[in-house]
């Protein structure tokens, strides 16, 4: 089974920590609040009061056998840098950090962590790029240039199979599932034969400046 150490027991880290667990996976949550510890006991298998900068209460807490660790300590760069180290020094394969501001995730980044998460700034674009359009239902980046996007199906597409549009050869993107929303059912990588019609929603990966343009228009080309 695999095992995690989540440090820092505030929104993030605690949600992190539930849903690994809820996962089945054996999951230590180290925090220096003992309330929030006594709170948060039962959603884990093991919650720990302690300074998780420190190496030997890090090793008492089974972290060198962890196979990742989630670092989350809110907006105190100084605790997240010295956990981080504290992690390292135990060899744990890989470390996610989460940040609080550009600054500092540029500070970080001079720790190779394996991965830093800035929460509140994903959600604020991922929100912002929903409210901007009215046909993009969710989103989802894939660096800087590609996305994610449920959207709703383009009048220019409705009653068309999928062999018809063409959509990787003529526009370099690919729907990868389909929702009919009445019938309540997903239609995973859906077959050439497949017919888009005003019930559906899709799921579709691409350039994002391609995929814009799409939508904007309605209509591909």
């Amino acid at each position: 089974m695999k095992r995690f150490v989540v440090i820092g027991l505030g929104r993030f880290g605690s949600w992190v920590g539930r849903a690994l667990h809820h996962q089945g996976f054996d999951v230590i949550a180290i925090d220096r609040d003992g309330d929030r510890v006594d709170q948060f006991s039962h959603e884990v298998t093991r919650a720990i009061v302690g300074d998780a900068s420190d190496v030997e209460v890090l090793r008492r807490a089974g972290a060198s056998q962890a196979d990742a660790a989630v670092v989350s300590t809110g907006s105190d760069l100084a605790a997240t840098i010295m956990a981080t180290l504290a992690l390292k020094e135990l060899q744990v394969p890989r470390i996610v950090a989460k940040v609080a501001s550009p600054r500092d995730a540029k500070a970080m980044e001079r720790f190779d962590v394996d991965e830093l998460v800035f929460p509140e700034r994903e959600a604020a674009e991922r929100l912002a790029y929903r409210l901007a359009s009215t046909s993009v239902l969710e989103y989802i980046p894939l660096g800087d240039k590609y996305s994610i996007q449920e959207v709703a199906i383009p009048d220019a597409w409705l009653g068309q199979p999928l062999s018809e549009l063409n959509l990787p050869h003529q526009h370099g993107i690919q729907i990868v599932a389909i929702f009919d929303v009445l019938r309540g059912t997903w239609d995973v990588v859906p077959s050439a034969e497949r017919l888009l019609t005003e019930s559906d929603v899709a799921i579709v990966a691409g350039p994002t400046e391609t995929l814009e343009a799409l939508m904007k228009k309605g209509r591909p080309r």
